[in-house]
């Protein structure tokens, strides 16, 4: 793109500012809810917006379509050009970045999502089997016609069966019809579908950025000596009794200290725990507890970490994303088959090497990945930058036709 055209990230929440960084983007501005601080010093400008909380009744209607108005007329003063400029869109799909493609429908703009979100996206649930919650029948009836806002869809099952993963909640139009280029992320990066509007590419990597100093060994037996374990708030979330998950989270740590016995054990506790790493048997382990996203603290400690751990936090996942080796060790727990599954869902396509199935066994060592396989995440970027290129050029060409015509 030209020197007078921009790029504009939306993003939802600070911890992703990472991920908007990767492949170099400088030059670029961000839409962020909140923010306190800059990543790598590559954003022109930071623009923050206050977060806008949902309602749970009529009471709270007023609060919910002011904020949502506000957010959006806020947004809609930024000056984002229609012909010239490009929208990405990172996170927050049913809020900042709703209100952002909203606020401007006419401007180019791309959504990047993981495969999974995407399927969630244009997900659809039959009104026989789901109705709206409370709070979202407001939404899309009331709040989003009245504010300008792209309608959204809250559904939850009429008959719970139980379990997580169960409600529908996605943009009442499929992403397609609202989005010029639709990014959808994967480990392997390939294409999920024939519509050339949607674009498979490889999950950003903080390997991307150009100036990170290589790290030399990915396996962690160079200069990566960290091995972190992240907690689980088990007191707060009973799927299966503390006692057993103790018994099985201490035998997870035995593992940690007989296969990674030269490296520096760290222990770093879920933000909801309260006194969870009192009933482990943390002997070897430091335990870390700053409360840092976990985004941030990978970004920062990136060349340091050798693996990472967790029993079924995503941490593992966003670590194999980012190149470092993802551990999750939810098999050898005695879950019920639900929510095993949930968990199997939750990671999505995982190499074989990401999760532990055996104690006794010590972990399968990742496999180089190669190079050529798939798309990488910032070739899609280009593809859509050279679009919005093109689509400029068009309307320059069509504007030069105009002016012949009344010549003539």
């Amino acid at each position: 793109m030209n020197g007078e055209s921009r790029v504009w990230i939306v993003i939802s929440r600070p911890d992703r500012l990472p991920d908007s960084d990767c492949g170099g983007a400088g030059g670029s501005r961000t839409i962020s809810r909140r923010c306190a601080f800059v990543v790598c010093g590559r954003f022109d400008e930071i623009h923050a917006f206050p977060r806008v909380n949902t309602c749970r009744g009529l009471r709270d209607l007023s609060r919910l379509y002011r904020e949502s108005a506000a957010r959006r007329e806020a947004i809609a003063q930024q000056p984002i050009g229609k012909k010239r400029d490009l929208v990405v869109c990172v996170g927050g799909i049913l809020t900042i970045s709703n209100a952002t493609i909203s606020a401007h429908p006419e401007a180019k703009k791309v959504l990047c999502v993981a495969e999974k979100v995407y399927r969630d996206l244009t997900r659809v649930g039959g009104r026989t089997r789901y109705r709206f919650t409370t709070s979202g029948w407001l939404q899309n009836r009331i709040v989003e016609p009245m504010a300008g806002l792209n309608r959204t869809l809250h559904f939850k099952p009429r008959i719970n069966p139980g379990g997580d993963g169960v409600r529908v909640e996605r943009l009442q139009k499929n992403p397609e019809f609202l989005y010029h280029r639709i990014v959808v992320m994967s480990n392997g990066g390939t294409d999920v579908s024939n519509n050339p509007k949607i674009i498979g590419a490889k999950y950003p990597s903080v390997a991307e950025l150009q100036d990170l100093p290589e790290v030399s060994d990915r396996n962690g037996d160079g200069i990566s000596r960290r091995v972190i374990f992240f907690g689980t708030p088990f007191l707060l979330i009973h799927n299966v009794s503390a006692d057993v998950y103790v018994e099985q989270l201490n035998r997870c740590l035995d593992y940690l200290r007989r296969n990674f016995s030269g490296h520096a054990l760290i222990y770093r506790p879920h933000p909801n725990e309260t006194n969870e790493a009192d009933r482990a048997e943390l002997d070897g382990f430091r335990i870390e507890d700053d409360r840092e996203a976990a985004e941030l603290y990978l970004l920062r400690n990136y060349q340091t970490i050798a693996a990472v751990f967790s029993v079924s936090s995503t941490v593992s996942r966003t670590a194999l994303n980012n190149g470092i080796n993802g551990y999750a060790m939810h098999p050898v727990f005695p879950f019920t088959t639900q929510q095993a599954e949930f968990f199997a869902g939750v990671m999505g396509d995982v190499p074989v090497e990401f999760t532990i199935r055996d104690l006794n066994s010590p972990p399968i060592p990742y496999q180089p990945i190669v190079a050529e396989s798939g798309r990488s995440f910032t070739e899609p970027m280009r593809m859509a930058a050279k679009h919005v290129a093109a689509s400029i050029a068009d309307l320059g060409d069509q504007h030069i036709s105009r002016k012949e015509l009344a010549r003539k």
